[in-house]
Protein backbone atom coordinates (compact mmCIF):
# COMPACT_ATOMS: atom_id res chain seq x y z
CA UNK A 1 0.00 0.00 0.00
CA UNK A 2 2.84 2.35 0.78
CA UNK A 3 4.38 1.85 -2.69
CA UNK A 4 1.05 2.39 -4.44
CA UNK A 5 0.41 5.57 -2.44
CA UNK A 6 3.87 6.91 -3.28
CA UNK A 7 3.42 6.24 -7.00
CA UNK A 8 0.00 7.86 -6.98
CA UNK A 9 1.36 10.88 -5.15
CA UNK A 10 4.19 11.14 -7.65
CA UNK A 11 1.83 10.96 -10.63
CA UNK A 12 -0.45 13.64 -9.21
CA UNK A 13 2.52 15.85 -8.40
CA UNK A 14 3.85 15.45 -11.93
CA UNK A 15 0.43 16.16 -13.43
CA UNK A 16 -0.11 19.36 -11.46
CA UNK A 17 3.44 20.50 -12.23
CA UNK A 18 2.84 20.11 -15.96
CA UNK A 19 -0.53 21.89 -15.74
CA UNK A 20 0.99 24.68 -13.66
CA UNK A 21 3.88 25.06 -16.08
CA UNK A 22 1.46 25.24 -19.00
CA UNK A 23 -0.68 27.81 -17.19
CA UNK A 24 2.32 30.01 -16.43
CA UNK A 25 3.54 29.76 -20.00
CA UNK A 26 0.19 31.17 -21.17
CA UNK A 27 0.83 34.53 -19.53
CA UNK A 28 4.57 34.88 -18.87
CA UNK A 29 7.61 34.86 -21.07
CA UNK A 30 5.54 36.35 -23.88
CA UNK A 31 6.84 38.55 -26.66
CA UNK A 32 6.42 42.31 -26.43
CA UNK A 33 4.84 44.03 -29.41
CA UNK A 34 2.23 46.65 -30.37
CA UNK A 35 -0.94 46.55 -32.40
CA UNK A 36 -1.05 49.81 -34.39
CA UNK A 37 -4.26 48.94 -36.23
CA UNK A 38 -6.77 47.76 -33.62
CA UNK A 39 -9.86 46.01 -34.98
CA UNK A 40 -13.15 46.25 -33.04
CA UNK A 41 -16.77 47.47 -33.08
CA UNK A 42 -18.15 50.47 -31.16
CA UNK A 43 -21.33 52.41 -30.48
CA UNK A 44 -20.35 55.94 -31.53
CA UNK A 45 -17.86 57.80 -33.72
CA UNK A 46 -16.43 60.11 -31.05
CA UNK A 47 -14.01 57.63 -29.47
CA UNK A 48 -11.42 55.11 -30.55
CA UNK A 49 -8.55 52.86 -29.50
CA UNK A 50 -5.32 54.35 -30.84
CA UNK A 51 -3.16 51.29 -30.24
CA UNK A 52 -2.67 48.30 -27.95
CA UNK A 53 0.70 47.50 -26.36
CA UNK A 54 1.37 43.91 -25.32
CA UNK A 55 4.01 44.03 -22.60
CA UNK A 56 5.63 41.20 -20.64
CA UNK A 57 3.07 41.10 -17.86
CA UNK A 58 0.54 43.75 -18.86
CA UNK A 59 -1.56 45.02 -21.74
CA UNK A 60 -2.07 48.76 -22.28
CA UNK A 61 -4.92 50.19 -24.33
CA UNK A 62 -4.39 53.76 -25.57
CA UNK A 63 -7.80 55.42 -25.69
CA UNK A 64 -9.01 58.70 -27.24
CA UNK A 65 -12.32 60.57 -27.36
CA UNK A 66 -13.63 63.94 -28.51
CA UNK A 67 -15.97 65.76 -26.14
CA UNK A 68 -19.33 66.42 -27.81
CA UNK A 69 -20.58 69.10 -25.42
CA UNK A 70 -19.35 70.95 -22.36
CA UNK A 71 -19.98 68.52 -19.53
CA UNK A 72 -18.59 66.74 -16.50
CA UNK A 73 -16.76 63.46 -17.15
CA UNK A 74 -15.71 60.90 -14.56
CA UNK A 75 -12.68 58.61 -14.53
CA UNK A 76 -12.64 55.72 -12.08
CA UNK A 77 -9.77 54.00 -10.27
CA UNK A 78 -9.23 50.25 -10.26
CA UNK A 79 -11.19 49.71 -7.04
CA UNK A 80 -14.32 51.46 -8.32
CA UNK A 81 -17.17 49.33 -9.75
CA UNK A 82 -17.52 51.76 -12.65
CA UNK A 83 -13.92 51.32 -13.83
CA UNK A 84 -13.20 49.83 -17.25
CA UNK A 85 -12.84 46.07 -17.62
CA UNK A 86 -12.23 43.52 -20.35
CA UNK A 87 -14.26 40.36 -20.89
CA UNK A 88 -14.57 37.58 -23.39
CA UNK A 89 -17.70 38.14 -25.55
CA UNK A 90 -20.85 36.66 -23.92
CA UNK A 91 -21.46 34.43 -26.94
CA UNK A 92 -18.22 32.62 -26.15
CA UNK A 93 -19.72 30.21 -23.64
CA UNK A 94 -16.91 27.68 -23.75
CA UNK A 95 -14.29 30.06 -22.34
CA UNK A 96 -15.13 33.03 -20.15
CA UNK A 97 -12.55 35.42 -18.77
CA UNK A 98 -12.63 38.87 -17.20
CA UNK A 99 -9.80 41.35 -16.64
CA UNK A 100 -10.23 44.28 -14.28
CA UNK A 101 -8.47 47.58 -14.88
CA UNK A 102 -5.23 47.80 -12.89
CA UNK A 103 -4.49 51.46 -13.52
CA UNK A 104 -5.70 54.47 -15.49
CA UNK A 105 -2.67 56.54 -16.49
CA UNK A 106 -1.66 59.73 -18.33
CA UNK A 107 -5.03 61.41 -18.65
CA UNK A 108 -4.47 64.30 -21.06
CA UNK A 109 -6.62 67.07 -22.54
CA UNK A 110 -5.56 68.47 -25.91
CA UNK A 111 -2.20 66.77 -25.39
CA UNK A 112 -1.60 68.30 -21.93
CA UNK A 113 -1.33 65.72 -19.16
CA UNK A 114 -3.60 66.65 -16.25
CA UNK A 115 -3.24 63.48 -14.17
CA UNK A 116 -0.44 60.95 -14.54
CA UNK A 117 -1.98 58.13 -12.53
CA UNK A 118 -5.36 57.32 -11.06
CA UNK A 119 -4.60 54.52 -8.65
CA UNK A 120 -4.90 55.80 -5.08
CA UNK A 121 -8.22 57.62 -5.30
CA UNK A 122 -11.57 56.07 -6.29
CA UNK A 123 -12.67 58.62 -8.86
CA UNK A 124 -11.88 61.99 -10.40
CA UNK A 125 -14.19 64.26 -12.41
CA UNK A 126 -13.26 66.90 -14.98
CA UNK A 127 -15.37 69.48 -16.72
CA UNK A 128 -14.47 69.29 -20.40
CA UNK A 129 -15.43 71.70 -23.16
CA UNK A 130 -16.89 70.77 -26.52
CA UNK A 131 -14.08 69.78 -28.86
CA UNK A 132 -11.58 68.82 -26.16
CA UNK A 133 -9.58 65.78 -27.22
CA UNK A 134 -9.04 63.52 -24.22
CA UNK A 135 -6.59 60.61 -24.12
CA UNK A 136 -5.66 58.08 -21.46
CA UNK A 137 -4.01 54.69 -20.98
CA UNK A 138 -5.89 51.67 -19.62
CA UNK A 139 -3.67 49.07 -17.96
CA UNK A 140 -4.68 45.41 -17.62
CA UNK A 141 -2.94 42.10 -16.95
CA UNK A 142 -1.40 40.35 -19.96
CA UNK A 143 -3.97 38.11 -21.63
CA UNK A 144 -3.94 34.35 -21.89
CA UNK A 145 -2.55 33.22 -25.24
CA UNK A 146 -5.72 31.34 -26.11
CA UNK A 147 -7.89 34.49 -26.08
CA UNK A 148 -8.61 35.83 -29.55
CA UNK A 149 -11.30 38.44 -28.87
CA UNK A 150 -12.31 40.72 -25.96
CA UNK A 151 -14.84 43.44 -25.19
CA UNK A 152 -13.76 46.68 -23.48
CA UNK A 153 -16.63 47.73 -21.19
CA UNK A 154 -16.94 51.20 -19.68
CA UNK A 155 -18.04 50.23 -16.16
CA UNK A 156 -19.97 47.39 -14.57
CA UNK A 157 -23.48 47.12 -16.00
CA UNK A 158 -22.79 49.56 -18.84
CA UNK A 159 -22.25 47.09 -21.65
CA UNK A 160 -25.38 48.08 -23.59
CA UNK A 161 -25.46 51.76 -22.60
CA UNK A 162 -24.84 53.66 -25.83
CA UNK A 163 -23.56 56.66 -23.89
CA UNK A 164 -20.59 54.59 -22.73
CA UNK A 165 -17.22 54.17 -24.46
CA UNK A 166 -17.58 50.45 -25.15
CA UNK A 167 -15.52 48.57 -27.74
CA UNK A 168 -16.70 45.11 -28.78
CA UNK A 169 -14.92 42.17 -30.40
CA UNK A 170 -11.43 43.62 -30.08
CA UNK A 171 -9.17 41.34 -32.08
CA UNK A 172 -6.36 40.02 -29.87
CA UNK A 173 -3.43 39.54 -32.20
CA UNK A 174 -0.17 37.63 -31.97
CA UNK A 175 3.30 38.98 -32.72
CA UNK A 176 3.26 37.48 -36.23
CA UNK A 177 -0.17 38.78 -37.21
CA UNK A 178 0.08 40.64 -40.55
CA UNK A 179 -2.58 43.12 -39.40
CA UNK A 180 -0.50 44.72 -36.63
CA UNK A 181 0.46 47.70 -38.78
CA UNK A 182 3.36 50.06 -38.11
CA UNK A 183 3.94 52.98 -35.75
CA UNK A 184 3.19 55.55 -38.46
CA UNK A 185 -0.29 54.07 -38.78
CA UNK A 186 -1.19 55.52 -35.37
CA UNK A 187 -0.65 59.10 -36.55
CA UNK A 188 -2.76 58.47 -39.64
CA UNK A 189 -5.44 56.85 -37.51
CA UNK A 190 -5.53 59.78 -35.07
CA UNK A 191 -5.47 62.39 -37.82
CA UNK A 192 -8.28 60.74 -39.74
CA UNK A 193 -10.33 60.37 -36.57
CA UNK A 194 -10.03 63.99 -35.48
CA UNK A 195 -10.67 65.40 -38.97
CA UNK A 196 -14.21 64.08 -38.74
CA UNK A 197 -14.90 66.80 -36.14
CA UNK A 198 -14.68 70.45 -37.17
CA UNK A 199 -14.74 71.74 -33.60
CA UNK A 200 -11.72 70.10 -31.95
CA UNK A 201 -9.72 72.34 -29.64
CA UNK A 202 -6.11 73.25 -30.57
CA UNK A 203 -3.38 71.01 -29.18
CA UNK A 204 -0.39 72.00 -27.08
CA UNK A 205 3.04 70.44 -27.14
CA UNK A 206 3.10 67.37 -24.91
CA UNK A 207 3.44 68.62 -21.33
CA UNK A 208 4.36 66.42 -18.38
CA UNK A 209 2.77 67.02 -14.97
CA UNK A 210 4.48 69.57 -12.75
CA UNK A 211 5.92 67.84 -9.69
CA UNK A 212 5.43 69.85 -6.55
CA UNK A 213 8.50 71.63 -5.27
CA UNK A 214 10.07 70.50 -2.01
CA UNK A 215 10.78 74.08 -1.03
CA UNK A 216 9.77 74.90 2.55
CA UNK A 217 9.08 78.56 1.84
CA UNK A 218 5.72 79.44 3.35
CA UNK A 219 4.76 82.24 0.94
CA UNK A 220 6.12 81.40 -2.53
CA UNK A 221 3.53 83.33 -4.54
CA UNK A 222 3.68 86.88 -5.84
CA UNK A 223 0.83 89.13 -4.68
CA UNK A 224 -0.98 89.53 -7.97
CA UNK A 225 -4.56 89.47 -9.15
CA UNK A 226 -3.71 87.08 -11.99
CA UNK A 227 -4.69 83.46 -11.52
CA UNK A 228 -2.60 80.70 -13.02
CA UNK A 229 -5.47 78.26 -13.46
CA UNK A 230 -9.20 77.92 -13.07
CA UNK A 231 -9.09 74.25 -12.18
CA UNK A 232 -10.45 72.71 -9.00
CA UNK A 233 -11.14 69.32 -7.52
CA UNK A 234 -14.36 68.74 -5.61
CA UNK A 235 -14.48 65.62 -3.49
CA UNK A 236 -12.50 63.42 -5.76
CA UNK A 237 -13.80 65.67 -8.51
CA UNK A 238 -11.58 67.80 -10.69
CA UNK A 239 -13.30 70.57 -12.62
CA UNK A 240 -11.20 71.98 -15.44
CA UNK A 241 -12.16 75.03 -17.48
CA UNK A 242 -10.91 75.97 -20.94
CA UNK A 243 -8.58 78.58 -19.44
CA UNK A 244 -6.35 76.06 -17.72
CA UNK A 245 -5.95 72.59 -16.34
CA UNK A 246 -5.00 71.20 -12.97
CA UNK A 247 -1.27 70.54 -12.95
CA UNK A 248 -1.09 68.73 -9.62
CA UNK A 249 0.69 65.39 -9.60
CA UNK A 250 -2.26 63.23 -8.58
CA UNK A 251 -0.29 60.25 -7.30
CA UNK A 252 1.87 62.47 -5.08
CA UNK A 253 -1.16 64.28 -3.70
CA UNK A 254 -2.70 61.01 -2.57
CA UNK A 255 0.36 59.42 -0.97
CA UNK A 256 -0.10 58.74 2.77
CA UNK A 257 2.07 60.90 5.02
CA UNK A 258 4.64 59.35 7.35
CA UNK A 259 4.76 62.22 9.84
CA UNK A 260 2.49 63.84 12.40
CA UNK A 261 1.32 67.09 10.78
CA UNK A 262 1.67 70.32 12.70
CA UNK A 263 -1.34 72.21 14.01
CA UNK A 264 -2.47 75.36 12.18
CA UNK A 265 -2.22 78.44 14.39
CA UNK A 266 -1.31 81.22 11.93
CA UNK A 267 -0.58 81.70 8.22
CA UNK A 268 3.13 81.25 9.00
CA UNK A 269 2.37 77.58 9.65
CA UNK A 270 1.34 77.06 6.01
CA UNK A 271 4.42 75.54 4.38
CA UNK A 272 4.81 74.48 0.75
CA UNK A 273 3.71 70.91 0.01
CA UNK A 274 3.35 70.02 3.67
CA UNK A 275 0.12 68.88 5.22
CA UNK A 276 -1.09 70.60 8.36
CA UNK A 277 -4.15 69.74 10.40
CA UNK A 278 -6.62 72.30 11.68
CA UNK A 279 -7.00 71.47 15.41
CA UNK A 280 -10.36 73.24 15.64
CA UNK A 281 -11.82 71.76 12.46
CA UNK A 282 -13.10 68.54 14.04
CA UNK A 283 -16.37 66.81 13.22
CA UNK A 284 -19.12 65.21 15.24
CA UNK A 285 -19.16 61.42 15.10
CA UNK A 286 -20.64 60.12 11.83
CA UNK A 287 -21.68 63.66 10.84
CA UNK A 288 -20.68 66.50 8.53
CA UNK A 289 -20.87 69.14 11.24
CA UNK A 290 -18.14 70.83 13.23
CA UNK A 291 -17.84 69.84 16.88
CA UNK A 292 -17.36 73.53 17.63
CA UNK A 293 -18.29 75.86 14.78
CA UNK A 294 -16.94 79.14 16.23
CA UNK A 295 -13.52 77.58 16.86
CA UNK A 296 -13.51 75.96 13.42
CA UNK A 297 -14.24 79.29 11.71
CA UNK A 298 -11.15 80.79 13.35
CA UNK A 299 -8.98 78.16 11.65
CA UNK A 300 -10.74 78.64 8.31
CA UNK A 301 -10.19 82.41 8.44
CA UNK A 302 -6.44 81.77 8.34
CA UNK A 303 -6.85 79.79 5.12
CA UNK A 304 -9.08 82.45 3.53
CA UNK A 305 -6.61 85.21 4.36
CA UNK A 306 -3.76 83.15 2.92
CA UNK A 307 -5.61 82.56 -0.36
CA UNK A 308 -6.60 86.22 -0.52
CA UNK A 309 -2.99 87.35 -0.08
CA UNK A 310 -1.65 84.93 -2.67
CA UNK A 311 -3.91 84.90 -5.70
CA UNK A 312 -1.82 82.27 -7.52
CA UNK A 313 -1.84 79.92 -4.55
CA UNK A 314 -3.73 76.64 -4.50
CA UNK A 315 -4.41 74.31 -1.61
CA UNK A 316 -5.35 70.67 -1.21
CA UNK A 317 -7.93 69.66 1.40
CA UNK A 318 -7.80 66.07 2.70
CA UNK A 319 -10.93 64.64 4.29
CA UNK A 320 -10.69 61.90 6.94
CA UNK A 321 -12.76 59.87 9.39
CA UNK A 322 -11.79 57.88 12.46
CA UNK A 323 -10.72 54.26 11.95
CA UNK A 324 -13.98 52.70 13.17
CA UNK A 325 -17.16 52.02 11.23
CA UNK A 326 -18.11 50.83 7.75
CA UNK A 327 -15.29 51.38 5.26
CA UNK A 328 -17.57 52.43 2.40
CA UNK A 329 -19.53 54.83 4.60
CA UNK A 330 -16.31 56.30 5.99
CA UNK A 331 -15.04 56.97 2.48
CA UNK A 332 -18.24 58.83 1.58
CA UNK A 333 -18.22 60.70 4.91
CA UNK A 334 -14.64 61.90 4.43
CA UNK A 335 -15.60 63.12 0.95
CA UNK A 336 -18.56 65.06 2.33
CA UNK A 337 -16.36 66.62 5.03
CA UNK A 338 -13.77 67.82 2.51
CA UNK A 339 -16.52 69.32 0.33
CA UNK A 340 -18.14 70.91 3.39
CA UNK A 341 -14.89 72.66 4.36
CA UNK A 342 -14.41 73.88 0.80
CA UNK A 343 -17.93 75.32 0.76
CA UNK A 344 -17.30 77.10 4.05
CA UNK A 345 -14.10 78.63 2.67
CA UNK A 346 -15.90 79.77 -0.49
CA UNK A 347 -18.72 81.31 1.58
CA UNK A 348 -16.03 83.21 3.51
CA UNK A 349 -14.62 84.68 0.29
CA UNK A 350 -12.10 82.12 -1.04
CA UNK A 351 -12.12 81.24 -4.72
CA UNK A 352 -13.19 77.67 -5.47
CA UNK A 353 -10.61 77.67 -8.29
CA UNK A 354 -7.85 77.63 -5.68
CA UNK A 355 -9.11 74.64 -3.72
CA UNK A 356 -8.65 70.95 -4.51
CA UNK A 357 -10.12 68.21 -2.34
CA UNK A 358 -9.30 64.55 -1.73
CA UNK A 359 -10.70 62.00 0.71
CA UNK A 360 -9.41 58.84 2.40
CA UNK A 361 -12.04 57.51 4.79
CA UNK A 362 -10.40 56.06 7.89
CA UNK A 363 -7.29 54.84 6.07
CA UNK A 364 -4.98 57.64 7.27
CA UNK A 365 -5.36 58.19 11.04
CA UNK A 366 -3.05 60.72 12.62
CA UNK A 367 0.27 59.15 13.56
CA UNK A 368 -0.37 59.83 17.26
CA UNK A 369 -3.77 58.15 17.13
CA UNK A 370 -3.47 54.91 15.13
CA UNK A 371 -5.99 53.19 17.38
CA UNK A 372 -8.67 55.83 17.09
CA UNK A 373 -9.38 59.38 18.29
CA UNK A 374 -11.90 62.18 17.79
CA UNK A 375 -9.05 64.16 16.20
CA UNK A 376 -8.94 61.67 13.31
CA UNK A 377 -12.28 63.13 12.18
CA UNK A 378 -10.56 66.00 10.46
CA UNK A 379 -9.73 67.86 7.23
CA UNK A 380 -6.07 68.68 6.59
CA UNK A 381 -4.79 71.48 4.38
CA UNK A 382 -1.67 71.57 2.17
CA UNK A 383 -0.43 74.56 0.14
CA UNK A 384 0.64 73.36 -3.32
CA UNK A 385 3.72 75.09 -4.69
CA UNK A 386 4.98 74.33 -8.19
CA UNK A 387 8.37 74.89 -9.72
Amino acid sequence: MRIIFSNTTFLFTLLFSVVGLFSVSCTYGLDEFSDYLPKYRKFNANYQIDKIEYRKSSTVIFFRFVVQKTEDHAFYGASHPKSWYLRTPPRNRSYRQKYHQNELANIAVNNEIILNSLSNIPEVHYQFNKGDVVTCELHFDRFDTQIRMLDLIDGEGGDWDKRKFNCFDIMIKTKNNPLLGKSENVQLLVSSFEKTFDYTQPKVDRVEPIVASTSAASNPFAKTKKRSSSASITGSTTVVSSRGHSRINGSKATEPIDYMPSALKSSDDLQCNTRIYMPNVVFKENEVRFSGRLRAIQNLKIIVEYLDDYKDARINLYGHTDIYGNKKRNMELSKERAIFVKRELVKMGASSDQINTFYFGGEQPLKKYPYGSDLNRRVEVEPICSK
